[in-house]
């Protein structure tokens, strides 16, 4: 292959992939980018579709194995809940799978039960436990609380 072939190549592969980090950046973005994200002149399109949040409010423990969240959903959809993942400080796990919450719509509070079976722990008082809650969406949240 010639050096002039292989120049033109290159030149060609940097135009294409120039082109596409502009358009991700300023064009309509898959990816939420440029106009989804900011609505730029020019745009044809509406924002990024909405997204859940959530934030945990209190936290108590009802049982050795039973602890309430208060969790609020302070995104702009609502959502439901699909499983859990309970670990305390040790690196001992519980989750919960296939597990559904009433549906919880924009800045909603909700009373949410978090059971484990006590075979690899149990809730503690004063004890630090990570929970990773998982929505419909399969976004995760972790919250690290202390009982």
């Amino acid at each position: 292959m010639k050096p002039s072939s292989i120049l033109l190549v290159v030149i060609v592969a940097g135009g294409l992939l120039g082109g596409l980090l502009m358009w991700e950046t300023v064009g309509p973005s898959p990816l939420c980018g440029g106009c989804y994200r900011y609505n730029a002149p020019g745009c044809f399109v509406t924002p990024c579709p909405g997204r859940e949040s959530l934030n945990i409010e209190t936290s108590q423990v009802n049982s050795p194995t039973n602890l309430t969240l208060s969790v609020r959903n302070v995104g702009s959809v609502g959502t439901t809940l699909i499983s859990y993942v309970v670990k305390d400080s040790l690196g001992n796990q519980y989750a919960k799978m296939n597990w559904t919450t009433p549906f919880m719509s924009p800045n909603q509070l909700a009373a949410i039960n978090i059971i484990i079976d006590g075979s690899a722990f149990t809730f503690q008082s004063k004890n630090t436990y990570n929970i990773a809650l998982t929505t419909t969406r399969n976004n995760i949240y972790t919250f690290t609380i202390t009982a």
